[in-house]
């Protein structure tokens, strides 16, 4: 397999676990470097180096979001999501709390 589909298939997995699991569909804004570039446009905009205008004018950047939908039946996802349930309640007092008195 090409190195570029197992990277996309990375990038897919997160959304595609919980819509599985949840039942619901997951989405991701066509732009999922938002928080940066959100952080970079309040930077600028504090030392006018941008214009508003220019920060809030999505034209072209403005694209639909991808939408994970889930893929796994009802019994097949309430299995699985009592198996995780599970496995996250194992998780609970594993650590000897006591060592951080």
């Amino acid at each position: 397999m090409h190195i570029h589909l197992l990277l996309l298939r990375r990038m897919m997995l997160p959304m595609i676990l919980p819509a599985d699991l949840f039942g619901s569909p997951v989405i991701r804004p066509a732009d999922i470097e938002a928080t940066a570039l959100g952080a970079a446009s309040a930077a600028g905009l504090a030392i006018a180096v941008w214009k508003e205008d220019g920060v809030f004018f999505f034209g072209e950047k403005h694209k639909k979001a991808t939408i994970f939908r889930p893929t796994l039946n009802e019994e097949l996802r309430k299995k699985k999501a009592e198996s995780w349930s599970g496995a996250v309640q194992r998780t609970f007092n594993l650590a000897d709390l006591s060592l951080f008195k």
